[in-house]
């Protein structure tokens, strides 16, 4: 009881130095525990497992009249396993790490702790190794009691997607991905669902750990009085809760922010991979709202996949200038890996599109070639007049290198999914896709060339433009042209 008492007050003193000062309930604890291989004049009295820490307790025998031990700041515990998998010391009790300690004459005892990170739950089997000038103390094979207690989901990728695909998902819910890799932040793919009143943030692969398996929870989030911020539970990389976080969520993006001002990384930007609405719509099942543009007279129209993915019906807005009317359109053929979509207007009163003003150019454009994007984006505040914006060949790959896109320096907008990208010449290069969230004036736009593969892929092939009515205009004068042959795609 007294050596109970004892550690209990060791480690109120040190949990606001090594536990950021939060919840520290003992877990679980391991008496003498067996050990494979071991260090002769020693012994392992107890191992106690914290929700921040793990406390090892050892006794040393002097085995000379001048027995002499030192600490090192290159103790560590390792996963008998996994070796990648290092906890290193924290503390040594309210003794310095690297200094020699005399520990008196032969046959002395001597007891004392050493502080460590808390060991990820399920990790049962251990290695200590506490290194000194010439050599090292081992103990291999602790076996300790920590069974993997971690709340865990049995959802996967896949069956999140499936599940989203048929009953719908509100605007945060989603997959994301952090957006840089570093020691301190893994690149987590994690998924956002709905649970409740508040929402499970779910494993799904990029940790270090290797006890982090698909469908582990990684956080708990609960709604505040602030719209889209939330208060977080969040479990670090071995499995320790931490309650000084928030996460807010801006629209396709999510950032944790940390409150502790000893986090070297206060924040975390992670990018919503899907359901893919960078630019287009964000919520099957209900009204989806994107662009497109006309490819030939007799009502082929290109857009984004994901702008009628998963819709019922599909109506096209916008043919001749007119936004009252609407033509019901099917889709013919569909490249989902590229994003793109071929649709057909299907409707008794819809006579033709027009001679098609533009050409597709499949040639790879410049960088620093001078382009423009039209679209329809947010049109519940933007109205339904189309919408201009212009700007550069930014890169020739677009998203993490993605050679199949540009970067653009064009900005766009909910609902510009599925525009046409313009160079200045007034042919088309590009269909418009994606924006980067985490970055100023950084769009993305599928190369015309893997819409010209798609096209070949039609059984019956269409007759493509061939010569174009815009080379030598000025920007308002092709705006003027090929505004007639942009329209606004409506799923549901």
């Amino acid at each position: 009881m007294i050596k109970r008492l004892a550690i209990i007050t060791f480690l109120t003193v040190l949990c606001g130095q090594f536990a950021f000062g939060q919840s520290n309930q003992l877990l679980s604890t391991t008496i003498k525990p067996y050990v494979e291989t071991y260090t002769q004049s020693t012994e392992i009295t107890a191992i106690y497992i914290y929700e921040q820490i793990t406390v090892v307790s050892l006794k040393f025998i002097s085995w000379t009249n001048d027995t002499r031990v030192s600490i090192t700041s290159q103790t560590n515990i390792k996963d008998y396993f996994n070796l990648n998998n290092v906890y290193p010391i924290g503390l040594f009790q309210d003794n310095e790490l690297d200094k020699l300690y005399n520990l008196g004459s032969k046959g002395k005892e001597w007891n004392f702790n050493l502080v460590f990170p808390r060991i990820a739950p399920g990790i049962e089997k251990i290695t200590l190794e506490i290194p000194f000038e010439g050599g090292s103390y081992i103990w291999k094979g602790i076996k300790i009691n920590n069974p993997d207690n971690h709340p865990k989901t049995a959802w996967t990728e896949n069956s999140l997607k499936a599940e989203w695909d048929n009953n719908g998902f509100n605007p945060i819910e989603g997959i994301y991905e952090n957006t840089v890799q570093s020691i301190e932040s893994p690149k987590y793919k994690l998924a956002l669902k709905k649970e409740g009143d508040g929402y499970n943030l779910i494993y799904l692969t990029g940790a270090d750990y290797s006890t982090w398996k698909t469908g582990d929870i990684k956080a708990y989030l609960t709604e505040t009085a602030t719209p889209l911020l939330f208060k977080v539970k969040w479990y670090m990389g071995n499995k320790a809760p931490n309650e000084n976080l928030y996460i807010t969520f801006e629209q396709g993006s999510m950032k944790v922010i940390s409150t502790d001002k000893r986090e070297s990384i206060p924040e975390q930007f992670y990018l919503k991979l899907y359901p893919t609405a960078s630019v287009g719509s964000i919520s099957k099942g209900g009204k989806t709202s994107g662009t497109g543009f006309a490819l030939t007279s007799n009502g082929l129209i290109i857009t984004n996949n994901h702008v009628i993915e998963g819709v019922n019906i599909i109506v096209v807005r916008g043919i001749n200038g007119n936004f009252d009317k609407t033509y019901s359109a099917k889709v013919l053929i569909t490249d989902k890996n590229n994003d793109l979509t071929i649709l057909k207007i299907e409707d008794p009163t819809f006579t033709n599109l027009g001679k098609i003003p533009y050409i597709i150019k499949t040639s790879v454009a410049s960088v620093g070639e001078n382009v423009f994007v039209m679209g329809y984006p947010l049109r519940a505040t933007m109205g339904d007049e189309i919408k201009l914006t212009n700007g550069i060949i930014s890169s020739k790959t677009g998203f993490q290198g993605d050679v199949t896109s540009y970067q653009i320096s064009a900005p766009v907008q909910p609902g510009n999914s599925g525009g046409p990208l313009f160079d200045k010449n007034g042919d088309l290069i590009g269909i418009i896709n994606a924006k980067h969230l985490g970055a100023e004036n950084a769009s993305y736009a599928v190369k015309t060339s893997y819409l010209k593969n798609l096209v070949d892929l039609l059984d019956n092939q269409p007759t493509l433009q061939t010569k174009s009515i815009m080379t030598g205009k000025t920007l308002t004068q092709q705006v003027e042209i090929v505004k007639k042959y942009v329209y606004i795609i409506e799923g549901q």
